[in-house]
C-alpha cells in the first residue's frame, strides 16, 4: 500500500519478450525501484501488481484500473522504451493526461539506429530523455535526475497521493 509519499510509476515492456529479457527487465525495473526509494518516493513497479505470466488470473479490467489509477496519482512516470509496447505507450499518454511528467530511458545505440519512437520522444509529458550505454549507467544517470526532481517537487510543495487498496 502507499501511504504519505510520493509515488513514482515505473514503466517497461512485459509482454512479447523471452524468459531470459524479462527476467532481466523485471530486475532493472525493481532497480530502478530501488533508486526512487532512496530518494523518499514510492515506487509502482506494474509487474509486482500485475505481471502478465505470474498473475495471469488478474482481468484486463483489473490491470487496466490498477495501472491507470496508479499512473494518475504519480508525481512522475519512468519509461523504458527500448523495447516497443502497447502497455508502455497507454501509459505515457495517460500521464499526458494527467498532466504527469514523464522521463524516457534508453540505450544510445538504439536511439543512433533511430529505434526509439519519435511519436513517443514527442508527447508533450516527456521532460527528460536518459540516454544510457547500459542499466548500471541508466540508474546512475536516474539518480542524479531524481536528485533534481525532488529539488523541483520540494518547491512545489505538490500533495501526497491518494490511497490505494
Amino acid at each position: 500500500m502507499i501511504k504519505n509519499k510520493k509515488m513514482i510509476y515505473i514503466s517497461g515492456a512485459l509482454t512479447s519478450i523471452s524468459e531470459q529479457e524479462r527476467i532481466q527487465l523485471r530486475k532493472f525495473y525493481e532497480e530502478l525501484g530501488e533508486i526512487c526509494k532512496e530518494y523518499n518516493f514510492e515506487p509502482y513497479i506494474p509487474h509486482i501488481y500485475g505481471d502478465p505470466k505470474f498473475l495471469a488470473h488478474l482481468t484486463a479490467e483489473q490491470i487496466d484500473r490498477r495501472d491507470r489509477l496508479a499512473v494518475t496519482q504519480s508525481c512522475l512516470v519512468i519509461a523504458y522504451v527500448r523495447i516497443p509496447s502497447t502497455g508502455v505507450g497507454i501509459e505515457i499518454e495517460l500521464a499526458y493526461h494527467s498532466n504527469k511528467p514523464v522521463i524516457l530511458l534508453y540505450e544510445k545505440e538504439k536511439f543512433e539506429q533511430r529505434i526509439i519512437s519519435r511519436l513517443v520522444r514527442g508527447n508533450p509529458s516527456i521532460k527528460h530523455e536518459i540516454v544510457f550505454s547500459d542499466f548500471e549507467d541508466a540508474k546512475e544517470k536516474l539518480k542524479i535526475y531524481l536528485n533534481n526532481f525532488l529539488e523541483e517537487i520540494k518547491a512545489e510543495d505538490l500533495p501526497c497521493p491518494l490511497q490505494y487498496n
